[in-house]
């Protein structure tokens, strides 16, 4: 119990001196916290056994994911050293509740390089949008998601406007933005997607 109110007052002190959505770079002010989130992962790592050396936290968010009142922390780990198949960039998401650090959702993300960003809602309320992009003999595919968190489940949020881009385009993120160009000309912008907090959609400008 003394250990969980330590770890609860460093989560505290995150919100406090960490901004939501940047880098989780000072690793020794945080350590416990850092601890206690390797431990999670790996005993929620659904890929065999892993090490404390592969996992890296990669950024902090904090806000509310679940319900739209609940203080939560959604944290994003590298996973290192993985095979091609696995993806080169593979990326685990642990969402705790910021009071008792309680595990709500984990989820792996598989792709050679994964872009993960966090868009919120009319009622400050995150989703959260993935594009992992994986290369295999020279060919580039794309997997892009909006997803919500609830009842700790998942859930795949369609994103209807994509289905009328044409096939053979490449996406990035953008601010709050997805950006649609030529694969072969990435400054050849065909499409954005801009997010609307009101319907919590990405909606063709």
């Amino acid at each position: 119990m003394k250990k969980l109110n330590v770890l609860v007052f460093m989560v505290t002190c995150i919100f406090l001196f960490v901004s939501c959505g940047k880098t989780a770079d000072d690793r020794s002010t945080f350590s416990e916290f850092n601890e206690y989130i390797l431990q999670t992962l790996m005993e929620s790592y659904e890929d065999g056994n892993i090490s404390w050396e592969d996992i890296v936290i990669d950024r902090i968010y904090c806000g509310h994911f679940s319900q739209k009142d609940a203080n939560e922390i959604f944290v994003l780990c590298k996973i290192l050293n993985t095979s091609h198949v696995a993806g080169l960039d593979k990326t685990a998401a642990i969402l705790l509740e910021a009071d008792s650090l309680k595990k709500i959702a984990y989820k792996e993300f598989n792709a050679d390089n994964v872009a993960i960003d966090c868009v919120q809602t009319s009622i400050g309320q995150s989703k959260i949008l993935f594009i992992g992009t994986t290369m295999y003999q020279g060919i580039v595919t794309q997997e892009i998601q909006l997803w919500g968190i609830q009842d700790g489940q998942w859930l795949d949020i369609p994103i209807e406007n994509l289905e009328t881009i044409p096939d053979g385009c490449f996406c990035f993120m953008g601010d709050e933005e997805i950006i649609v160009s030529s694969v072969t000309d990435h400054a050849d912008v065909i499409a954005i997607l801009s997010w609307y907090p009101n319907t919590e959609k990405f909606l063709l400008d």
